[in-house]
């Protein structure tokens, strides 16, 4: 399971997006801007201390921008390995 925490805006998220899609990676995309997704990000950024985006659940683990990852590349890299 995939989950990218984005905002439509977002140029990385938008990479990181196009990245998984195109290497055939099923994620969920939820959009941090919509108020029926503001609890769920809410207890996220309460674990990550982050307000940067995206940040990425990839089964129980939690990839953060600056912190798991410097690069959208990197970050792509990250959610297969963690995909096992």
């Amino acid at each position: 399971m995939v989950k990218i925490y984005s905002f439509p805006e977002c140029p990385y998220c938008t990479e990181l997006k196009t990245i998984l899609t195109e290497e055939n990676v099923e994620f969920t995309d939820v959009n941090v801007n919509l108020s029926e997704n503001e609890e769920e990000f809410n207890k996220i950024h309460a674990i990550t201390n982050s307000d940067e985006v995206p940040v990425i659940l990839v089964n129980k683990q939690l990839l953060v921008p600056n912190v798991s990852f410097t690069s959208i590349r990197e970050a792509a890299n990250l959610t297969k390995k963690f995909l096992g």
